[in-house]
């Protein structure tokens, strides 16, 4: 998919926004699954999301896998 933008700008806010929507779903169907979570800032280098229980790291992973599956068709 290619995507034409007609300033630097336009492109940067685009990818931040994206970025943003990404999370706030994410952060949504970990809600659904019941993990507990919390949205970061700083732009740590930790992530953007961060578990509050870290026995939730293995449904974590399998939900981004599938995902990343779902939506890339890998």
């Amino acid at each position: 998919m290619s995507r034409e933008f007609e300033t630097d700008e336009d492109e940067m806010i685009f990818h931040l926004a994206l970025h943003r929507d990404t999370i706030a779903w994410l952060c949504e169907r970990f809600k659904e699954h019941g993990i507990k979570h919390k949205i970061t800032r700083g732009n740590t280098p930790e992530g953007d999301i961060l578990l509050i229980n870290q026995k939730d790291t293995p449904q974590v992973k399998n939900l981004i896998r599938h995902y990343h599956r779902e939506f890339n068709g890998e």
